[in-house]
């Protein structure tokens, strides 16, 4: 005989008939497979709209959960590339900055020399008219300060008697006073 079947038997049990085909007793067979029919019967009957309508639901959130990822992933390659973009526009804005800073710079290089040519210009005025005022009130000193000097001497000669000699110590005089006094 096969050996598998004497596996399935105990010792002292006794094997059908029907072994070779069948490994167990044919009325267990029977009432098995009737009871099998049965409950598919009932399981297709009640069980089937159930079942195909949970298989349907899920069906459809699969879908959705689907479009909602190829919607996600649309939207996520469309901000990669507005990105993409947004780099390769930073170098030109990169440089339009830099371009607009040296406009910049140079504008304010050409207003800050304007600004010191104004205030040098200013001072210069300003040193001028000084000068000026400076150089006029010295000249009325000097012209009070010869007025007084020459009246003086003119005292001093009227006082004195004219002679050469006295005309020179008088002159020698007068020029050692006005370089004593400069």
């Amino acid at each position: 005989m096969i050996p598998f079947m004497f596996l399935a038997a105990e010792e002292g049990e006794h094997i059908a008939e029907n072994a070779f085909w069948l490994p167990h007793d044919i009325k267990e067979v029977f009432w098995g497979t009737l009871a099998f029919l049965i409950v598919m019967g009932l399981l297709w009957k009640f069980a089937k709209k159930p079942g195909s309508d949970f298989f349907a639901k899920r069906t459809a959130t699969i879908a959705e959960s689907l479009d909602a990822a190829a919607a996600a992933r649309a939207e996520a390659e469309a901000e990669r590339d507005r990105i993409k973009a947004a780099l390769a526009d930073s170098d030109s804005e990169a440089a339009r900055i830099v371009e607009e800073a040296r406009r910049s710079a140079d504008a304010l290089r050409g207003d800050i020399a304007t600004r010191a040519e104004r205030d040098v210009t200013s001072v210069r005025d300003r040193a001028e008219v000084d000068m000026i005022a400076t150089r006029s009130q010295t000249e009325a000193e000097l012209a009070g300060e010869l007025s007084r000097l020459a009246l003086g001497a003119a005292e001093r000669v009227v006082d004195e008697e004219l002679d050469d000699s006295g005309q020179q110590r008088l002159i020698d005089t007068y020029i050692n006073n006005i370089g004593g006094r400069n």
